[in-house]
């Protein structure tokens, strides 16, 4: 199934998973996050709930808007691991964990 090209303006979470190229879970996780009000999850102008006041929510997500919001947010990633400084190391020995060098039989 092509996404890019069939004109679906809102997507169910399945097809949102596709599109991203992760899991179902991963697409439910970031909804939950925003509807917890936690952080981590997307814009509520991202997705809609169509039952709003059924027994279980029914998620559609606005494709548009969430292009939207991962081209600004990625963006916005890149611009603070760029301006980011690297961790420093003092030695080598400190970034490889200790192993040990030889083994005694008792």
């Amino acid at each position: 199934m092509t996404l890019m090209s069939d004109g679906k303006t809102l997507l169910t979470i399945a097809e949102t998973a596709e599109l991203l190229n992760c899991s179902s879970g991963f697409v439910r996780k970031r909804i939950a996050l925003t509807e917890g009000n936690q952080p981590g999850g997307w814009p509520k102008s991202t997705y809609v709930n169509l039952q709003p006041n059924g027994a279980k929510s029914l998620f559609r997500v606005k494709k548009g808007a969430l292009e939207e919001y991962l081209a600004t947010s990625s963006a916005d990633t890149v611009e603070a691991e760029e301006t980011a400084p690297a961790p420093a190391v003092a030695n080598v020995s400190d970034a490889i964990p200790s192993a040990p060098t030889a083994c005694t039989v008792g």
